[in-house]
């Protein structure tokens, strides 16, 4: 495979033949996707619905993020095999793409360089995480960059409210 096809922007990890390797898992509301702690190894992408991402419990409990259609995760526990460090709940009816290892490992048998792409791909959409929240924390400490980033200072601000929320999610 040459470099500029291996590293190609325009191609996603929903491509048509990288569809067989994924099972569909369908969710209706308050289902649970995944729980903090827990260690498992699929990767989600969202098709359709709304899901929450809790960190903590109880009294504890804050709602980091809401994540829609085409919107991902679990990839880090994909890669290192550590706990979730959040739990995934639907809101109101959801339909995943569940990539679990071994599906990959088929994937990597039967199409390497499709696997190989599959990879690339994936530590594309990990590392453009990584570099966002980065960028959060510069906010959040205080970096004047921020400001010029409405997204970036929207998120911040979000998180903040929710540090300082009491709302209990469970």
């Amino acid at each position: 495979m040459k470099k500029r096809q291996l590293f190609n922007q325009g191609r996603g990890l929903l491509e048509p033949e990288m569809l067989p390797f994924y099972e569909v898992a369908e969710l209706n509301n308050g289902d649970t996707m995944m729980f903090q702690g827990e260690l498992t190894t699929d990767f989600f992408i969202i098709k359709s619905g709304k899901l929450e991402v809790i960190e903590g419990s109880g009294s504890k409990a804050v709602c980091l993020d809401t994540l829609e259609a085409n919107d991902v995760f679990g990839e880090i526990a994909f890669f290192d095999e550590g706990e979730r460090s959040a739990t995934v709940r639907s809101l109101g009816k959801s339909v995943l793409y569940r990539m679990t290892r071994e599906h990959f490992a088929d994937m990597a048998t039967t199409k390497p360089q499709l696997a190989l792409e599959y990879l690339v791909i994936l530590g594309q959409l990990v590392s453009g995480k990584l570099r966002r929240i980065d960028k959060m924390i510069a906010g959040v400490t205080g970096d004047q960059k921020i400001k010029r980033d409405p997204d970036l200072k929207k998120l911040v601000n979000d998180i903040k409210r929710a540090m300082k929320s009491k709302r209990n999610l469970f």
